[in-house]
């Protein structure tokens, strides 16, 4: 046998080999392919279903119905509202007196109406009389 035939049957044997291994390489790449289409598209109705859950639970009567009824939270009334002027005029400080954020703060935090004082005292107090302290 030639040399010739020999190296190009060596050759031809290496190509054939190297031509089986990329297919099975492809193939294996289709299949994760596949699989990950799959995937985004079970991701992508997942986020259909958040967003439809998500838009379900802001609405705002549905928020307003629970903050009435878990928070005891009701409308504000217009003894409530503060203009802008008033806000500042509150804010500034006053002659003698130093500029402590804490005194700054009790003096525009507005007093919580009875239903909210109620479940203050229970759960909320320790940690306000801790803040307080703390300041």
């Amino acid at each position: 046998m030639r040399r010739s035939t020999f190296l190009w049957c060596v050759l031809g044997i290496s190509v054939v080999i190297g031509l089986f291994v990329i297919k099975h390489r492809v193939q294996e790449l289709e299949d994760r392919l596949h699989t990950l289409n799959a995937e985004i598209i079970t991701d992508q109705d997942a986020t259909q279903v958040l967003q439809a859950e998500w838009s379900y639970l802001n609405q705002p009567t549905r928020l307003e119905a629970l903050s009435k009824r878990l928070l005891g939270m009701e409308l504000p009334d217009a003894e409530q509202t503060v203009t802008m002027e008033e806000l500042l005029r509150k804010a500034e400080p006053e002659a003698g007196v130093g500029t402590d954020v804490a005194q700054k703060t009790a003096k525009l935090t507005p007093r919580p109406s009875k239903a909210r004082q109620k479940t203050q005292e229970g759960w909320l107090s320790p940690i306000l009389t801790k803040l307080r302290k703390s300041q």
